[in-house]
């Protein structure tokens, strides 16, 4: 483990500006006082008032959406460095669920602290609105993933994203990233039967284009995979260079 790379939430902020002494204090201030949560605990309940922000500092959670013949749609992966149920600023009740995927650490921000970041910090409070719409973005390529691509180019398309934002936020180990999930989560994430996901991808081991073993994910060919899901990363990795994010940028006043 490298010790003098950032955590992941600074990493997120630090991908849209550079962090002042005094922003970075606040952040490993309130993130210091993270909780401590175990696999399939539930911090948003679907339906249920939702008065708090939080700020995932490491493991994943999940969001889903559970319907009424018991099956569920997984709506979006959380990892290490999200800020999670921002929508909850616009909504009385929460619109879906959010529950941890792994062993998480989770800081808890009510709305009178965000009011707080607002008024003294910002530039954080901005970033918090830029990382909405990166995720905005994120969930406009499931929506075409589930709508329009086949089954074999929506699960490559679903791990080059995943591999991608894992790597951006320094969680690579080396070629491979942490992959948790089973063969029935990453069903329930691209809307195919687990089965299904099963002979894609004994299908990609054996073009050798991945390994996945021990809880670890490695794309073996990247570009070929790349071009069957015709996946382009640019969403990805080019969010929060538009204006605002150049304006957040400039240098501050002493």
């Amino acid at each position: 483990m490298d010790f003098h790379r950032p955590p992941a939430i600074v990493r997120s902020f630090e991908r849209l500006f550079s962090l002042s002494a005094e922003e970075r204090e606040h952040l490993d201030r309130i993130t210091c006082a993270g909780e401590e949560i175990e696999p399939r605990r539930k911090l948003i309940v679907e339906g249920k008032p939702c008065r708090s922000l939080h700020l995932l500092t490491s493991g994943w959670l999940v969001e889903s959406k559970q319907l009424r013949d018991g099956t569920r749609q997984i709506l979006n992966l959380r990892l290490p460095g999200d800020v999670v149920g921002i929508e909850c600023l616009a909504y009385k009740n929460a619109l879906h669920s959010t529950a941890a995927l792994t062993p998480c650490t989770v800081t808890t921000l009510s709305f009178e602290q965000f009011q707080e970041i607002q008024r003294d910090f910002p530039r954080l409070a901005a970033a918090l609105f830029l990382m909405t719409l990166l995720e905005g973005a994120i969930l406009h390529e499931w929506e075409v993933n589930l709508g329009r691509r086949a089954a074999f180019p929506r699960v490559a398309h679903f791990l080059l994203e995943l591999d991608r934002r894992l790597h951006l936020r320094g969680l690579g180990i080396g070629a491979a990233v942490p992959f948790p999930l089973t063969q029935q989560e990453i069903a329930d994430c691209v809307g195919l039967t687990t089965p299904y996901v099963n002979r894609i991808l004994q299908q990609m081991r054996a073009k050798g284009m991945i390994e996945l073993e021990n809880r670890l994910l490695t794309i073996r060919e990247p570009a070929l995979l790349a071009k069957a899901a015709g996946f382009k990363p640019d969403y990805i990795d080019h969010w929060g260079e538009g204006w605002f994010g150049q304006v957040l940028n400039e240098p501050q006043p002493d």
